[in-house]
């Protein structure tokens, strides 16, 4: 079964004209079956207030799941008669056209700078059922400032991924159906995607701490375990491929996927839609080639 998943960081909506357009930003990913979205927002007064998390959803009739690190109290209505308790929020979402077994929000590390914007990120995670078995897809979107901001954020999402299947999900174990409503445990497999915007290439610290080392005469020393760059298990070469629009990122590959062993058998091809208007980032495509018998065949 093909299965074609996106990336995609969507700068809250707003494209090269300068124009909020959630209908084009979903045009730009109607050809996957799962996105990770990335700069989504809630009640921000430059997006006419809107939830773009469910505005999303909505265009492209998917399931979805959305996550944020920045929470703030967003600005009164005036002439109010009560409390105005809307939250301005920015974070990452997963949508896709499966359903979504459960789902999980975690704050990353985040040390305060003195003169310097930075903002709280998160990572989501969520368990999609699709007809050759569930997968974990992950959507987030690391620190722009450092490798010093960014590695101890890595640190935690290797930790997490790792670790998701032993530590268990929504619940574990049986109770009564007043708690489980009739529901099967939610299970996380081992099948794994982490998508995003990371803010970093190939030839950071931060790409050999999940990718492997380099090494003058090996090349990338890969740990068996370890996530891989779909790109690379695509056949493309580390250094190839430019994802964002931007002299300050020097027009690089930063918006990556990384797969489980257990996925990157399966990958057959992945593009970047450099034609893509709709935000200064490109999105990002992963097609899949999955067996019935699941991510493990």
């Amino acid at each position: 079964m093909k299965i074609t998943v996106a990336t995609y960081n969507i700068q809250f909506g707003r494209g090269l004209d300068m124009r909020f357009d959630l209908d084009r930003t979903a045009r730009e990913v109607a050809g996957a079956d799962i996105v990770g979205f990335q700069e989504v927002t809630q009640n921000w007064q430059r997006t006419g207030g809107e939830d773009q998390a469910a505005g999303l959803a909505r265009r492209l009739g998917f399931h979805y799941v959305y996550g944020y690190g920045l929470d703030v109290a967003a600005t009164p209505v005036a002439g109010a008669s009560g409390p105005d308790n809307r939250r301005r929020t920015f974070g990452n979402m997963v949508a896709s056209r499966w359903p979504i077994r459960s789902s999980r929000t975690f704050l990353l590390p985040k040390t305060a700078l003195a003169t310097i914007y930075d903002m709280q990120r998160c990572l989501v995670e969520a368990v999609v059922e699709t007809p050759v078995g569930d997968v974990r897809i992950y959507s987030t979107h690391l620190s722009h400032i450092s490798p010093g901001q960014r590695l101890p954020q890595i640190e935690l999402i290797l930790r997490t991924v790792a670790d998701a299947p032993a530590n268990g999900s929504a619940w574990d174990g049986t109770h009564t159906a007043d708690w489980t409503e009739g529901w099967d445990v939610p299970a996380l497999p081992e099948p794994a995607l982490v998508l995003g915007d990371m803010n970093f290439d190939y030839r950071t610290p931060e790409y050999a701490a999940i990718c492997g080392e380099m090494d003058a005469i090996n090349g990338r020393v890969v740990r068996a375990t370890a996530l891989r760059d779909a790109w690379v298990a695509a056949g493309h070469r580390e250094e190839d491929g430019v994802s964002i629009r931007s002299d300050y990122s020097g027009h690089v590959r930063i918006d990556h996927m990384f797969v489980t062993p257990s996925v990157a058998r399966h990958v057959r091809s992945m593009r970047i839609d450099d034609d893509a208007k709709a935000s200064d980032h490109y999105p990002v495509f992963l097609e899949l080639d999955v067996p019935e018998g699941g991510f493990g065949r």
